[in-house]
């Protein structure tokens, strides 16, 4: 199985170094980076951890045969397309009493998500347009277990031991994505509305909302969004799909709210951005709040 999926990510990968890159990206998602709270009382439940790694390339995604703009992307106003490829893990755990290992009734399954993606942007004026293809695995070929025992070895006083001898089992994962935004500027404010849909095992929804920022300086921002998502099916609270698993019942629609900051130095963009995601199954009545650091330079 591990095989099959590492060729499965070399044939996917491979294409991106026939074209020049466009710009790298690091991002790091975790209830601890809530700098507001004090560090023994940052939840550390629900989406507990995220990390991923981005990069854009030039022109169109290999395998699509259409035609597109060939612009260049990073000049303003330009018809264009460009593409990226990404790998992540994404670690998500059950609410705890505090002391407890194991979860409480009701809450959803732990479970990790190793995962890659490929999307191709096409920028029309002032709508973009995105399609994208995600593969995973869930249970424990996505290393949720060791990566988050080792974080929190380095600091144990502060953080939940967790029983990860029970997670959502092994199991390849899809998705397809469509996303549509259309940008529009006022002076210092931006404004982005935006819809899409996906489909697959991975994830089932459409969600719509609005984007925005304000330049408070040139080269620093402030920056929010707010989405909803009706949501159909959710690998890691539905449970696996092709076998029988824990899970638990969805909320239909689910709220997402971020709001933070972004600071652009010559080719460098950093980013801390917090996120406030509404309950997602029904046994849970409460939001959960994490976020988000980032780091891209753009060639």
């Amino acid at each position: 199985m591990r095989r099959r999926w590492a060729l499965a990510l070399v044939a996917l990968l491979a294409p991106c170094t026939v074209r020049a890159q466009r710009a790298v990206a690091v991002r790091a998602d975790n209830d601890a980076f809530n700098f507001w709270q004090a560090p023994w009382n940052r939840p550390d439940e629900e989406y507990t951890s995220g990390v991923r790694l981005t990069v854009d390339v030039d022109g169109p995604l290999p395998w699509f045969r259409r035609k597109s703009p060939a612009g260049d992307c990073l000049r303003a106003r330009a018809d264009c397309t460009e593409h990226s490829y990404a790998f992540g893990q994404d670690i998500y755990t059950a609410s705890r009493q505090r002391g407890a290992t194991l979860e409480q009734a009701g809450a959803r399954p732990d479970a990790g998500l190793l995962w890659v993606s490929a999307t191709e942007r096409v920028a029309r004026g002032t709508r973009i347009i995105e399609l994208g293809v995600t593969l995973g695995i869930t249970g424990r070929p996505a290393l949720a277990a060791p990566m988050q025992q080792f974080f929190h070895g380095i600091a144990p006083g502060w953080n939940k031991p967790i029983d990860w001898s029970v997670q959502l089992p092994t199991e390849p994962v899809f998705g397809v994505k469509y996303d549509q935004r259309r940008a529009a500027t006022f002076g210092r404010a931006a404004f982005e509305p935006h819809a899409g849909a996906s489909l697959g095992t991975l994830l089932t929804e459409v969600q719509g909302g609005m984007g925005a920022s304000f330049a408070l300086l040139p080269f620093f921002s402030l920056v929010g969004d707010a989405t909803a998502h009706g949501v159909a099916r959710s690998e890691v609270l539905s449970g696996t799909f092709f076998r029988t698993s824990e899970r638990v019942p969805l909320r239909p629609l689910v709220t997402d709210l971020e709001i933070g900051t972004r600071a652009t130095w010559r080719r460098l963009s950093v980013a801390w951005i917090a996120h406030q995601t509404s309950a997602e199954y029904t046994a849970r009545t409460k939001g959960h709040t994490w976020s988000t650091l980032e780091a891209e330079w753009r060639r």
